[in-house]
């Protein structure tokens, strides 16, 4: 029987596209039959680092972008009085972004297939893209342009983190996502306090350019480490009889337009399936995601104004004293990260992120009536503990509540609560401190730390109606 023309999509069963290809060398196509299972062999040390290097490259990235970076590029061009406003509409439009583009590309990963895998290649694409974004932000002068690629940089870097959040269920079996959970939590905090404190230092040396590219550099690098010391047993094109595509093939798959779109749309279609409330132990966990992380979102992009505007910090000043404050609640919160990933085992996910949320909220409230910046190092330690604790449960949880199957839709859809957190956190923050500074300046970010006070109870809360697995370990 003659095969179907290389290249072309039929309608499968399910409703799915996939590409018949007699010799799988046409490149990147869309497959719905291939197995979905996670891997159970053990990997030692290296290659748990090579997994999360991405992770530990991106939160570097963020952590000294979203706290120092981008606030201080903003208050350089717009006027004090709207600063907030200013940035709430940056990291505001970002969020939206990262809910439109991180559960497409997730879903459209977990269907992908190419010689290298079905997650890795569209990690390269993106951060190779955004890295680009970020030379062409360092000469971005201007409020419009700095919104305008902040928006395109957000894109690339979600074409990258759905694929991502896919990879980590594919490889790691349930046994050990406690352990790997720690270490997420822990290359999260870890990498965010190293990228603010960099970050701070050039900044605080009047070198914005320098600290855009300090962060560039280290999410290309942490991307690289992972495609190249990891390796994917799903989404795999090639077959002993099947040679890689040459440079000349891989550019002809560019003619398949067409298809390409049609693709596209079936996925986009998918993502966004109403099957998703079926699932009632997700839904919950998702509103206790989003209401823990609009408390973290409240807190974090507002800190560096606190100093200033609250505690009567110069600018410059301020740059360097966000790195030390940081740096506790990060090493706080590296000593509770894989403990509380072991402490999942003995409490149970749920309890676990409960906790982490109390404590969280304790330590919101001190934040709000901090008398001095010495007290911000003893008030640092409860929310330290706070985001360990959250960061060593929460992906464990969600990675066990999943289906397998669609593990990069479903993950991919987990991280819009993730940027809406911080959409609804600035959008509603940001304003709220502007309005309160109108009436009494300086208490405008005090107020929002209260409002993230009643985030963490909220979360905590809703978190108690998800009904976790039992598991033999991790």
């Amino acid at each position: 029987m003659a095969h179907p023309r290389a290249g072309t999509l039929r309608q499968v069963p399910h409703g799915d596209l996939h590409c018949e290809q007699p010799t799988c060398q046409t490149g990147l196509t869309v497959d719905a039959t291939r197995p979905e299972t996670t891997a159970e062999r053990t990997e030692g040390a290296g290659w748990y680092g090579s997994l999360i290097a991405y992770w530990l490259g991106l939160n570097f990235l963020w952590g000294g972008f979203t706290t120092v970076i981008l606030p201080r590029m903003v208050e350089l061009i717009v006027s004090p009085a709207i600063k907030g406003t200013a940035l709430a509409l940056v990291t505001g439009l970002q969020a939206v972004v990262a809910i439109v583009v991180q559960p497409i590309s997730g879903a459209a990963s977990d269907r992908l297939v190419s010689p290298w895998g079905r997650r890795r290649p569209m990690m390269v694409a993106g951060v190779s893209i955004q890295v680009a974004l970020f030379g062409l932000l360092v000469f971005a002068h201007s409020y419009l342009s700095i919104l305008v690629l902040m928006l395109l940089i957000e894109a690339a870097s979600n074409t990258a983190q759905g694929p991502y959040q896919g990879l980590l269920p594919d490889l790691i079996p349930p046994g050990k996502r406690g352990l790997a959970s720690g270490l997420m939590g822990a290359s999260q905090l870890g990498g965010s306090v190293i990228g603010v404190a960099l970050a701070g230092v050039a900044v605080a040396t009047g070198n914005l350019p320098l600290a855009i590219v300090i962060v560039a550099v280290a999410v290309w690098l942490g991307m690289a480490a992972t495609v190249t010391g990891v390796s994917e047993t799903q989404g795999i094109a090639e077959t002993p009889d099947s040679p890689r595509p040459s440079l000349r093939e891989m550019m002809g798959w560019l003619g398949h337009l067409p298809d390409w779109v049609r693709a596209l749309r079936a996925v986009v279609l998918e993502v966004w399936g109403r099957d998703v409330l079926e699932q009632r132990d997700y839904l919950w966990l998702l509103v206790s995601r989003l209401a823990i992380l609009m408390a973290v979102g409240t807190l974090q992009p507002f800190v560096l104004y606190l100093l200033e505007d609250s505690l009567g910090m110069a600018p410059t000043q301020a740059a360097i004293a966000v790195a030390p404050l940081a740096g506790l609640v990060a090493f706080v919160a590296l000593a509770s990260a894989v403990p509380g990933g072991a402490m999942t085992a003995r409490w149970g996910r749920v309890t676990t992120v409960s906790v982490s949320a109390i404590c969280g909220g304790i330590g919101s409230v001190l934040f709000a009536v901090a008398p001095n910046y010495a007290s911000l190092f003893v008030i640092a330690i409860p929310f330290g503990l706070a985001m360990g604790i959250f960061l060593s449960a929460d992906w464990a949880l969600m990675a066990d509540i999943v289906p397998p199957e669609h593990a990069g839709r479903y993950m991919g859809l987990s991280n819009t609560v993730t940027a809406g957190s911080a959409l609804l956190a600035v959008a509603l923050g940001g304003p709220l401190a502007d309005l309160v500074n109108g009436w009494h300046f300086g208490l405008g970010y005090r107020a929002i730390f209260l409002l993230a006070a009643v985030e963490f109870v909220i979360g905590a809360a809703c978190v108690r109606r998800v009904h976790e697995a039992k598991m033999k370990a991790g």
